[in-house]
């Protein structure tokens, strides 16, 4: 189990919000740049169009962003804790240091690093990450948010208590109640979020 975090800052106050964020084809390019969905490589690390300026005005309006990433490449013997370490490092530097925390699983049931092979809690879809981050800072997860481009992003979300928003489009079993919103991008995952809140800050409904 690992964690990176950025430099120390004041923390928090407590019962804040924030927006756990998946990383790889949800803020960054992976599979275009990669042939098997395993980035290790902090060169080839890519925002993806709108997600600078939508992670600022999540930032703007007072929430901290969280990544959440699963990491089996570890498992696989791909790369090490290190090269994660370093890929985080470089979206956080693209982002201008708006990541609050990072959060990764680098375990995996069909890995080869012995280490590494075996299920854990942090693996989503299971919460772990989201949950070691909200008591680490002091989080109110019935007012935060899950977002992601997997099914498995938005069933951590759900299961640790979030609002969640799928990037792209619904699976084909729409059954799954883990999925508050589909949306195609980040620029309008933050743009409802916003609206979201605005909601809750004067008593309204929220959106279903």
């Amino acid at each position: 189990m690992q964690s990176t975090t950025p430099s120390p800052s004041p923390p928090p106050p407590p019962g804040s919000a924030a927006v756990f964020l998946d990383r790889d084809d949800t803020l960054i390019r992976c599979n275009d740049v990669t042939t098997d969905g395993d980035l290790g490589d902090p060169a080839l690390v890519e925002l993806l169009p709108g997600v600078r300026a939508a992670c600022e005005s999540l930032v703007g309006d007072g929430l901290m962003l969280v990544v959440v990433s699963n990491q089996g490449g570890v498992a696989r013997g791909k790369y090490g804790c290190d090269a994660v370490d370093a890929v985080n490092a470089r979206l956080n530097e693209l982002l201008g240091g708006l990541i609050t925390a990072f959060r990764y699983c680098p375990y995996h049931p069909k890995g080869s690093v012995r280490s590494f092979t075996r299920e854990h809690p942090w693996r989503k879809p299971a919460p772990g990450m989201l949950l070691d981050a909200a008591d680490a800072l002091g989080l109110d997860l019935s007012a935060s948010w899950m977002v992601g481009d997997k099914l498995r992003d938005c069933q951590a979300g759900r299961s640790a208590g979030c609002r969640t928003v799928l990037l792209g489009t619904a699976p084909r079993d729409e059954a799954d109640n883990a999925i508050d919103f589909v949306v195609p991008d980040m620029t309008v995952a933050a743009g409802l979020i916003l609206r979201e809140r605005t909601r809750r800050a004067h008593g309204e409904t929220p959106s279903t």
